[in-house]
C-alpha cells in the first residue's frame, strides 16, 4: 500500500520520502487477491506487464455445504470494462519486491529502510517525523508538507495521534495454513472453496507456484497458543488433505477485524490502508482497498501541491470511508456465512442459499455523491483502447474530459487544459477511439463526462462542460491562470 502511493506520488513529479520499518519484504504471503481496481494501480505505476504473467485467474469461488454439496457459485472471471482481469491470485512476496524495485528506482522518491518512526510533530505548514534506526544507525528526522500513515493494522500514526477505530462488530480468531504442494500433489482445487461445515468453517485458497492457503476457524474453548503448534497444525491438516505431501511454510492465528478510522485525516497527516480500515477475508478485498485509497490520495496530494486547496483532501475521507465501509460489511456477511457452527442454524442457511443466493452476489459500491461525484459520477470507468492502447496508458495521471463534439465543451474547455492538466478531447479528435465510449455516453444520456486520474467518473450529462466547471473550479484549483498556479518542490512521507 504504501509503495503504491509513493511511485503515484513519485510518477507525478512529488518529492517523497518512504520511512520504512523492516529491511527486507515479509517474505511469506498476507494477501492473496488482487481485483481489477488494483491491477489497474499496479499499472499506473508501469509494473502490470512485468507482474500479471506470475499470478494465476482467479476463475470464482464455490460455497460447499457441510457434505460437500455446491450451495452456489460465485465467478470470478466474468468479462470487465476495466481492461484487465477481473481478479487474481498472486504471491505476495515476489509481487512486493517488483514494487519496492520500481518506487526505489524513481529519482525523486528516497527510501530509508530500517527506520521506524518514533515520533510526530504537526506545525503549521509542515510535520517533522523521527525515526528510530535499527543497529547501529543515526536516526532520521524529515521535514514534510504531508506525512500518509500506510503502517498497518497496529499503526504507529495512528496511534500517535490518538485516531480512534470504530468497532463493526466481527472479531474472530482463525488458523491460517500456507502450503507448499509437492509435485505430485492432486488433491486440493484450483478455485477458492469456502466449505460451510459448522464442525470445522474453513477456506481454500489458491496461489501461483504450487501454493494453496486453507484458513481453520477456531472452535469455541480452542486457544490460538495451542493451534499453532506443529503436531496440532498437522492434525487439523491431515483431517482435510489426508497424507498428500506438502510443506508448511506457515501456519498462524489471525485474529479476523471489522473496524474503520473514526478520522481519516488529522490536519497535516492521513491514514491508508490497514491504518484506516481492516476487514475478514473472504472478499479478499483488504488490499484492493488500500490500492483504491491511493489512487483517491495521490491524485488529490499532488494537486494540494500544485496549488489547489487543503480542502480538496477533505473529499478523500468522505469519498473513501463510505466506500469501505460497504465493503467491509459484505466481507462481514460472508464470514457470518462460512461461520455459522451451529449445525441447526447451518442447515436454515443452506436451504436459504440454495432457494435464491442473488442478494449475496458482491460488486463494488460506486463513490457517494458528493463534492468531486456529480450528476452521472461515481462508478468507476472503464479501459476501452484508444490508438490501440489501454485508456489508462493513453490519458496518464490525468483528468479526461470527453465530450461528443466542441459545442458540449462550452466555454471553459481551455481552464480544464491549462489549469487542472487535463486531457480535453471530443469523440471525433479521439485517434482511433473504440465503439465503447459512444455507446457509454449513449447508456448514459450524456454530451460530456469527466473521468478523474483515478479512474472514477466526476459526471456525465447532457449539456456542455460549463456546468461542472463552475461547481468543482474552486477546489480544484480556483479561479487562477495558468501562470498562477504553484509548481511546489514538495516533500511527502509516509
Amino acid at each position: 500500500m504504501g509503495a503504491i502511493l509513493a511511485g503515484l506520488l513519485g510518477r507525478r513529479g512529488v518529492d517523497v520520502i518512504v520511512l520504512e520499518r523492516d529491511l527486507e519484504v515479509f517474505p511469506l504471503p498476507r494477501a492473496a487477491h488482487i481485483d481489477h481496481t488494483g491491477l489497474r494501480a499496479v499499472q499506473e505505476l508501469g509494473c502490470l506487464a512485468e507482474l500479471l504473467p506470475s499470478t494465476i485467474p482467479n476463475p470464482g469461488i464455490e460455497f460447499l455445504a457441510a457434505d460437500g454439496d455446491v450451495l452456489m457459485r460465485l465467478p470470478g472471471d466474468q468479462p470487465t470494462w476495466s481492461g484487465v482481469p477481473t481478479s487474481v491470485y498472486f504471491h505476495q512476496p515476489g509481487f512486493d519486491r517488483a514494487l519496492r524495485a520500481a518506487v526505489t528506482a524513481l529519482p525523486n522518491v528516497d527510501v530509508h529502510l530500517e527506520a521506524e518512526v518514533v515520533d510526530v510533530a504537526q506545525q503549521l505548514d509542515w510535520v517533522t517525523l523521527r525515526a528510530a534506526k535499527r543497529g547501529n544507525g543515526s536516526p532520521v528526522e524529515v521535514n514534510a508538507r504531508y506525512v500518509v500513515g500506510c503502517d498497518g493494522a497496529t499503526s504507529p500514526v495512528r496511534e500517535m495521534l490518538d485516531l480512534a477505530l470504530e468497532d463493526l462488530g466481527f472479531h474472530e480468531q482463525w488458523l491460517v495454513v500456507d502450503l507448499l504442494l509437492g509435485e505430485d500433489h492432486a488433491g486440493l482445487p484450483p478455485q477458492a472453496v469456502y466449505v460451510c461445515d459448522p464442525a470445522r468453517p474453513h477456506v481454500i485458497i489458491p496461489m501461483p507456484g504450487r501454493r494453496h492457503r486453507i484458513e481453520f476457524m477456531l472452535l469455541p474453548g480452542e486457544e490460538a497458543a495451542t493451534m499453532q503448534r506443529p503436531e496440532r497444525v498437522d492434525e487439523v491438516l491431515r483431517k482435510l488433505i489426508g497424507d498428500q505431501p506438502v510443506t508448511v511454510e506457515r501456519a498462524a492465528v489471525y485474529t479476523f477485524h471489522g473496524l474503520i478510522a473514526q478520522r481519516w485525516r488529522s490536519g497535516r497527516i492521513l491514514l491508508a490502508g490497514d491504518a484506516a480500515h481492516q476487514m475478514p477475508p473472504f472478499l479478499g478485498q483488504g488490499m484492493c482497498s488500500g490500492f483504491r485509497d491511493a489512487t483517491n490520495l495521490a491524485w488529490k496530494l499532488h494537486r494540494v501541491l500544485e496549488g489547489a486547496p487543503e480542502a480538496l483532501l477533505d473529499t478523500y475521507e468522505t469519498e473513501r470511508s463510505p466506500h469501505v465501509r460497504e465493503v467491509v460489511k459484505r466481507a462481514i456477511d460472508y464470514g457470518a456465512i462460512v461461520g455459522t457452527i451451529d449445525p441447526q442454524a447451518a442447515q436454515e442457511r443452506d436451504a436459504a442459499i440454495r432457494s435464491d443466493h442473488r442478494s449475496l452476489l458482491f460488486g463494488l459500491p460506486p463513490l457517494l455523491p458528493g463534492p468531486l461525484v456529480l450528476e452521472g459520477g461515481g462508478g468507476l470507468f472503464g479501459q476501452p483502447p484508444v490508438a490501440g492502447v489501454p485508456l489508462d496508458d493513453a490519458v496518464g495521471q490525468r483528468f479526461l474530459v470527453l465530450a461528443r463534439d466542441d459545442t458540449a465543451l462550452g466555454s471553459t474547455a481551455a481552464w480544464w487544459k491549462e489549469v487542472v492538466g487535463a486531457w480535453v478531447t471530443t469523440v471525433a479528435d479521439l485517434p482511433d477511439p473504440d465503439p465503447s465510449l459512444v455507446e457509454w455516453l449513449d447508456a448514459q444520456g450524456a454530451d460530456v463526462a469527466i473521468l478523474r486520474p483515478d479512474r472514477y467518473v466526476l459526471g456525465a450529462a447532457p449539456g456542455s462542460l460549463d456546468q461542472f466547471t463552475a461547481r468543482v473550479r474552486d477546489l480544484l484549483g480556483g479561479d487562477a491562470e495558468p501562470d498562477q498556479v504553484a509548481t511546489t518542490s514538495s516533500r511527502m512521507s509516509r
